[in-house]
Order: C-alpha cells, then structure tokens, then sequence
C-alpha cells in the first residue's frame, strides 16, 4: 500500500472545500489534521509523497469570513511584484523557452529522491512515472525492473494525470483557466458543492467567530489564501509526476509567477545557475522553497521546515527499466 501523504492531504484539504467552502467547520478540520499527522511518519520511504509535509489539512480556516472572492480579469497577467525583489525576467525567459522546447525522448522519467530530514537522516527512494499515468516505486534503483515486469502500478493514477494536464495546459493557455485546473485537480469531476477561486494573493479578513475559535486554538495553523495554497502544492505533484516533460515545467513556473507572495531569486548551485522560488503567507504557514535549473527548468531541491528533497531527474524508455537496461 502507498502512503501518499502530499495526496492524502490534499485529498483532506479538497473534501473539506468540497463540503463547507464558504465556513469551514473548525472542529472537524483539526480533527482531521489531528488524524492525519497520527498517520504519518515524520518522512516516508514509500511512493508519491515527499516525506516531511506538515498536515495543512487544518490550513482549510483561509476560506472563513463570509466567501472567497472570485479572481478579476486582469489577474492572469502577472505584475513585476509576482517575481519578488529580484528581477523576474529570467524566470519569464525560462518559462517562454520551456513552453516551445521540443518533446523529450523517451515514454518516462526516472525521478531519484534524495531525502534529508531535519534531524539529518538520509534515505534514496526511485520514482519511475510513464507518460501515461502509470507509476512505479522502489527502495532502490535495482528494483525497478521487477515492479514494471509485474505491473505494480501505484494508485491515484487520474490525479497524477490531472495535475499533469493543468501544468501542460498552464504553460500556453489562459492562466485563470490554469489556476482553476491546479487547485481543483484533486476534486471530483461533480463535487457537491461548486469551488471559488480566490486570486492569488488575496486574504480575505476572518470572521468574528472564527477568530474566536482559532484564539482557543494558538497551534491551529491558517492559510491566508487556499487557492493558492493548493496550486503550490498541486503544483509540487506535477512537477515530481512530469518533471521529463518541458511543457510541464513551464506550466508550473508560470502558474507561481502569478502568485505575489512566491519570490524568485537567481543563485548557483553545486556550481551550477538555479533560480529559487520561496512562497509564504498567504499560500502557506512556513516558508517553503523549489529549487530549479535556471537553464532547463529541472527541479532539484525542495526545502520545508528545515528538512529537504533533492531531486535527480531523467528520462528513460518503460521497457528499457523492464529489461534492467536503463
């Protein structure tokens, strides 16, 4: 059984929108954080999800205070402050290159993660995720080839699919109707109570009494603005599911250029130019940080609460990880 806990929050974060998007219901909300944060290691060696990921299930309290606000027309042209202090074009130049590169070779990416927790532990876990929505994990690269031979697919193949296609759609298509793909890429194609979008940035005031009920919970985090919360994190999952794919990352980038409070700067890494993306409130509780490839694009770190994935991405032929030849 996988243990997605980026999934299953997410999972936890859409029902709750889902069921009382204009009042979420505190009470139930902690209980399911409460509930996930039991469930889950403080890292994982399993599939999917990265292994230090805090249960923002509780973080569903931004939509509080009467409605979330629809977002204007002009929000899908992003303003200079979107970028950060640090001048944005290079980010814009990266994203323009990246959405007319050719496809890749291959039919899947090979994705190794490197993973550090806070205390300093380390562990290497493979990700293989085809092109068509399948998905192989293992402990170790050398154990690849029997979960293709034997068809050990991982589960949640459709949201892998849906967050891929909103990334591949954002990186030409109209960015409004992109952010709305991302965030809502987790919920049922009918749910039962229609989603608003909030633009990004945005934080809407908090009621009387939700203020109340979060001033007799001081540990209870809040996410200022949902909306993009879960783009940030959607978009996390897309880019881990489709990192091989340069319409992918294009897509991904420019939907976090949107969003004012994701800060861009230019840096090198292990001697090579990155671009480091940090995003705080009101999208999350804590700073969080994607580490790219200034040239390519390719993700290569991800930071949270002092813990950190490293990621080596490639690409590779489903039959050749079959045959052990890759």
């Amino acid at each position: 059984m996988s243990f997605d806990t980026e999934h299953r929050l997410s999972a936890a974060l859409n029902g709750l929108i889902g069921d009382r998007p204009f009042a979420p219901d505190l009470d139930r909300i902690e209980s399911r954080g409460r509930m996930l944060r039991r469930r889950r290691l403080a890292w994982r060696v399993t599939a999917g999800g990265s292994f230090a990921v805090a249960a923002l299930a509780a973080a569903a309290v931004a939509g509080i205070g009467g409605g979330l606000q629809a977002p204007p027309p002009s929000v899908a042209a992003p303003k200079p402050a979107s970028t950060g202090t640090v001048e944005g074009a290079p980010l814009v130049r990266l994203v323009g290159y990246l959405a007319t590169a050719k496809a890749p070779s291959g039919d899947a990416t090979l994705v190794l993660r490197d993973q550090v927790s806070v205390r300093g532990s380390k562990v290497d876990v493979w990700d293989l995720f085809a092109d068509n929505g399948d998905s192989y994990f293992a402990r170790t690269r050398d154990g690849l080839p029997a979960q293709v031979r034997g068809r050990h697919l991982e589960p949640d193949s459709i949201a892998r699919q849906n967050v891929v296609a909103a990334a591949k759609y954002a990186a030409k298509g109209d960015l409004n109707e992109a952010r709305k793909r991302m965030a809502f890429a987790y919920l049922p194609a009918d749910p039962k109570v229609k989603p608003t979008l909030e633009a990004p940035g945005v934080t809407l005031p908090l009621s009387a009494a939700a203020k109340k009920k979060l001033k007799a919970r001081p540990g209870l985090a809040t996410i200022g603005n949902l909306t993009d919360n879960l783009v940030w994190n959607n978009s996390m999952d897309a880019l881990r599911y489709g990192a091989g794919n340069p319409a992918v990352r294009a897509g991904v980038l420019r939907l976090l250029g949107q969003m004012p409070e994701v800060k861009v700067e230019k840096g090198t890494l292990h001697g090579q130019p990155v671009l480091t993306l940090a995003v705080g409130s009101p999208a999350t509780d804590e700073t969080e940080t994607l580490t790219v490839n200034a040239g390519d694009g390719l993700p290569i770190k991800y930071t949270r609460a002092g813990s950190a994935i490293n990621y080596t991405v490639t690409r590779v032929t489903i039959a050749a990880v079959a045959k052990a030849t890759f």
